[in-house]
């Protein structure tokens, strides 16, 4: 399960494994209006950009495989 939390001073999302809450999975970043950059920091050569934030989020969760197992909790900051 992954836990999702929007910094308020960055606008950063981090995603947090349920294994391990401290540490971020992956991250998207808004650049544009219309393009996100999405990260996993579990494996590092995964990363890419997307028009919109719901398709950064499908590409994070696929890159980072099993960590998410269709379920994510978005927590407020």
């Amino acid at each position: 399960m992954l836990f999702k939390r929007r910094c308020d001073r960055t606008g950063v999302i981090n995603f947090f494994s349920d294994t391990e809450p401290f540490l971020a999975a992956g991250s998207i970043v808004q650049i544009s209006p219309s393009h996100f950059v999405w990260r996993s920091h579990v494996h590092d050569d995964r990363l890419g950009v997307a028009r919109y934030l719901a398709v950064a989020e499908a590409h994070l969760y696929r890159a980072l495989g099993s960590l998410h197992q269709g379920r994510v909790i978005a927590l407020a900051a």
